[in-house]
């Protein structure tokens, strides 16, 4: 399957990589292998991301390589990788103040 990246997922990608070069030129490259690695997947196993409530866009799917999350929508044939972020960048889900996570009553 043909893999595209968002507008927003290439800007991400050109930030991180600038922010790794300019610390670490190994680093760079294996965050560049990292998104070659991605597309490679996605372009060949579409179906395979994750669905579920832990993916931000509302019918988007998310693989995970290495450190990284890449979310993506499947339209006409083509994998579209909306986002892509560190996944400590990835946000917390909030609390729910009520809960009882400690199961005492």
């Amino acid at each position: 399957m043909r893999v595209r990246f968002f507008s927003e997922a290439r800007r991400t990608i050109i930030r991180e990589a600038a922010y790794l070069r300019a610390r670490s030129v190994s680093g760079a490259r294996r965050f560049a292998q990292i998104v070659e690695r991605a597309r490679r997947q996605i372009g060949a196993f579409p179906e395979s991301g994750a669905t579920d409530s832990i993916v931000a866009l509302a019918g988007a799917r998310r693989s995970a390589i290495d450190e990284y999350l890449f979310d993506y929508d499947i339209d006409d044939g083509v994998a579209i990788i909306q986002i892509v972020r560190h996944s400590r960048n990835t946000p917390i889900i909030a609390l729910d103040e009520d809960a009882d996570y400690e199961g005492r009553d």
